[in-house]
């Protein structure tokens, strides 16, 4: 940690003519006998620190020693502030900060504000819109034995039910379609497996090293079997229910027929999925075709109907 810091603050005044020692401190959140002690470590390890009190004081860096940085443009810094922005919003940690610092150190003064503004033109945010879950503290824990590549062991919920998974080797965390998946492989079967990490439980790290392997794409195959199994249907909706329609389809995808009524080309897979998705619609959503998609939409909410008329007649 004391490390890490100190490189931090070499690197920011590299790129600073003076910064006082206040500043530092709150930029590390640190005391400011802290932040003393580390410039002392660095004039002892031989960087030439000057300091000067007064308006305009501070703590720097001999000129002559200073080296360009002209390395990153900054489009290129704009970008590698972006990338490690959604590493932040994703992991907890101070690695993630400490490495946004060094970085945001090497833009020269007079562009750091245009920077500023052009990388708070995108923000990534991976928090659930409704309540909290465990998913950090699984985050946390697959990115520690990435890190230190030991296998895991969990537990993990499928359409069978729960299996317990030991000596998992994680090799990537994939992000997708607004969720996290963990690649692995299992050495017990030799093949890759895809877990969602919501789905992943009583996740502990196992003392078992492993070496990384040639990692083949994660969705290919699914990808491929799922473009297989996709078609088209047509929907009428009402116009209410257009702006939940937008997160399934484009407007491209939409024709409005007048009359506060819109119809709809979706793409579709016939399965618990995607009726799931046109039953939650209500009678906001009617199948106009294939006719078997509309039969069993009905046959669907028959059924759904039935539970809520066998529950009054017990009552």
């Amino acid at each position: 940690m004391k490390l890490e810091r100190m490189l931090a603050i070499v690197i920011l005044l590299l790129q600073r003519s003076k910064v006082r020692g206040k500043d530092l401190a709150e930029m590390f959140e640190v005391s400011l006998r802290t932040i003393y002690r580390d410039i002392e470590s660095i004039h002892a390890a031989g960087i030439p620190i000057t300091t000067s009190s007064g308006v305009g004081g501070g703590i720097g860096i001999m000129e002559q020693y200073k080296l360009n940085a002209g390395l990153f443009t900054t489009h290129d810094m704009i970008a590698i502030l972006n990338g490690l922005g959604i590493m932040q919003s994703t992991f907890s940690g101070k690695e993630v900060s400490h490495a946004l610092v060094k970085l945001k150190s090497i833009v020269p003064e007079e562009e750091f504000q245009a920077m500023n503004v052009k990388k708070n033109q995108m923000m990534v945010d991976f928090t659930s819109w409704i309540g909290a879950d465990d998913s950090d503290n699984v985050i946390n824990s697959i990115k520690i034995a990435l890190e230190k590549m030991y296998t895991v062991t969990f537990s993990y919920y499928n359409r069978q039910g729960t299996e317990q998974l030991e000596g998992v080797e994680p090799q990537r965390m994939v992000f997708k379609a607004s969720h996290w998946y963990v690649q692995a492989y299992l050495p017990q079967t030799q093949n890759y497996r895809l877990f969602k990490l919501r789905k992943m439980y009583s996740v502990t790290i196992e003392d078992t090293p492993f070496n990384h392997r040639p990692l083949p794409h994660p969705f290919s195959e699914f990808t491929n079997q799922m473009r297989a199994k996709t078609f088209s249907i047509q929907l009428l909706i009402k116009a209410s229910a257009l702006n939940r329609m937008l997160d399934y389809c484009t407007m491209n995808n939409i024709t409005y027929l007048g009359e506060e009524r819109y119809q709809v080309s979706l793409p579709f897979i016939d399965d618990d999925y995607g009726y799931g998705i046109l039953m939650s619609f209500g009678d906001s959503l009617r199948c106009l075709e294939p006719e078997h998609v509309r039969l069993e939409l009905i046959q669907r909410m028959n059924k759904a109907t039935q539970q809520y008329t066998d529950t009054q007649k017990k009552l």
